[in-house]
């Protein structure tokens, strides 16, 4: 699911009218939760249709390892936002905007201008309960974090860009223990206004150039 979309790809995702301009632009996969589906009223999601959503990678500790992580340094960095697995993203930019919880252990939710994006993460603290110095605007972020779009925010955040997005194909995870077809992924062009608990659901999109 990395790079440009190919020519079977583009057929697999299903018909549709976008040519020329469209396929140029920049092409995203992120997850749409079931949670964030039951929020949008469960509305027919289908190949063309523009969206406007905050990319968010959740929560990242502050030193590399197996699991989604981050660093921040003074220095700066290429904007970078590369595909390494499925909705999943090693990114790089400068921090734009923080908003930093201090408590027993500090917390910071930021925006990194990837280049392509704007990423919102968590940032989680040191063993010490403290964020790695720097944690705040104008400071360079880079790490990896899997990708989920929040299109209605269930809690109010201070910090967050959004995009503007055409929906171009999904890939459902069929996860619902009765499904004949439990643990295959399914591509198609559209998804149906019903709920869905158990599968997971990826998300192929074109990211829109600032004035389009």
């Amino acid at each position: 699911m990395t790079g440009e979309t190919t020519a079977s790809e583009e057929r697999q995702a299903g018909p549709g009218p976008f040519t020329g301009s469209m396929k140029k632009l920049p092409r995203i996969e992120f997850e749409l939760s079931a949670e964030q589906f039951a929020l949008m009223g469960f509305p027919r999601l289908q190949q063309g249709l523009p969206l406007t959503a905050v990319l968010d990678g959740g929560v990242l500790l502050p030193q590399p390892g197996p699991d989604p992580w981050y660093a921040v340094q003074k220095e700066p960095l290429t904007p970078r936002f590369t595909q390494i697995g499925p909705a999943l993203y090693a990114f790089a930019g400068q921090i734009v905007e923080a908003d930093i919880e201090y408590g027993s252990a500090q917390m910071a939710v930021v925006a990194v201008d990837c280049g392509t994006v704007t990423l919102r993460v968590a940032c989680a603290p040191n063993d010490d309960g403290v964020l790695p110095e720097g944690t705040w605007e104008t400071r360079y972020a880079a790490g990896y974090a899997p990708v989920q779009a929040i299109v209605e925010e269930s809690f109010s955040s201070p910090v967050g860009r959004t995009v503007d997005l055409t929906l171009w194909g999904f890939s459902r995870l069929l996860l619902s223990p009765n499904d004949s077809a439990f643990g295959t992924w399914h591509a198609s062009s559209e998804i149906p206004p019903t709920p869905y608990t158990s599968d997971r659901l990826l998300i192929q999109a074109r990211v829109h150039r600032q004035g389009i």
